[in-house]
């Protein structure tokens, strides 16, 4: 007899798992996932070269259009597997069952599932703010200094920097949640409220900025070793954000990364579970098999010494 028996995809539970909106990680919505036909390949890396060129001639009667060429650079990736197993006790699963819980195998699963995304957020960040964007600084003071920091003419000088390389829609502040406070009560943004700091309508802020959306980044890990008591620490950087464009899907559609998916070998997140009969436990397993890229540094502007 097997002690142990083939792991069987779980579809009900991974679809629950690609649901990750209730979950406080932005990776995702910055870096959007695409769904990828092979485990290592190229990606397309868009030069500001490629776009806005006045190129459109008149063309005489039976005569050649104009043309231009179809180019792109490219850059290698490779979807690496990230997983995490869970064992469910069948004695731990029937004291759940007594106590009026009913849903064990999906709780243990988003706690491997959070773990998953932890890494992905932490991979995520280091990315982008070392991915080699045009980068400056604040005007003005750091972001703490209220009376003097002038965040709202740095990141429309951003805006316009962007615009000027083509990025027009889909402009997003990505900022990290304690250093977006910082900005609401400079005395800068506190202006455009009359000084009330009441910022009930971020429609305002947002048109005041000229972007289209603001991305706040409020996650913490736990980085204290096993056994130790926890220490959460920020993922995000306080001393600096970015204002980029983020677009998602097909790479026609801008943004300047993606996080690539190769489906066959857990996409962006699949469940399994089998049986380890030794242990008299069912193991669930969480993994997903993707790449963070950036495809256009042309697409974001990196502002430091915030």
């Amino acid at each position: 007899m097997a002690l142990t028996t083939t792991a069987e995809f779980n579809p009900v539970l991974s679809e629950v798992l690609n649901k990750i909106g209730a979950n406080r990680f932005v990776g995702t919505q910055i870096l959007p996932f695409r769904n990828v036909a092979l485990s290592n390949g190229q990606y397309p890396v868009f030069g500001a070269e490629q776009f806005d060129n006045d190129a459109a001639k008149a063309r005489a009667p039976g005569s050649k259009s104009a043309r231009i060429d179809f180019g792109y650079g490219q850059q290698d990736y490779a979807c690496k597997q990230y997983s995490l197993e869970g064992p469910l006790p069948d004695e731990d699963r029937n004291k759940a069952e007594q106590d009026g819980i009913d849903d064990v195998e999906a709780a243990l699963g988003m706690k491997l599932q959070r773990n998953l995304m932890v890494s992905h957020e932490r991979r995520v960040a280091d990315l982008v703010y070392n991915a080699g964007f045009n980068s400056t600084a604040q005007t003005g003071a750091v972001m703490s200094t209220s009376a003097t920091a002038k965040p709202i003419v740095t990141i429309q000088n951003a805006v316009e920097r962007l615009n000027g390389n083509g990025f027009f829609d889909n402009l997003a502040l990505i900022i990290e949640t304690s250093l977006y406070n910082e900005l609401l009560n400079t005395d800068d943004v506190r202006d455009i409220f009359n000084g009330a700091g009441i910022y009930n309508n971020r429609q305002v802020l947002l048109d005041a900025l000229g972007v289209n959306q603001i991305i706040l980044c409020p996650t913490r890990y736990n980085a204290a070793a096993k056994g130790k008591d926890a220490s959460r620490s920020k993922i995000w950087p306080d001393d600096k954000y970015l204002v980029a464009q983020v677009g998602g899907g097909d790479f026609a559609n801008g943004g300047f990364g993606r996080t690539l998916a190769y489906i066959p070998n857990g996409g962006a997140f699949t469940a399994e579970n089998y049986r380890e009969e030794q242990a008299q436990s069912d193991i669930l397993r969480v993994k997903n098999s993707v790449a963070e890229v950036v495809i256009n540094t042309n697409a974001g502007e990196l502002i430091t010494s915030a």
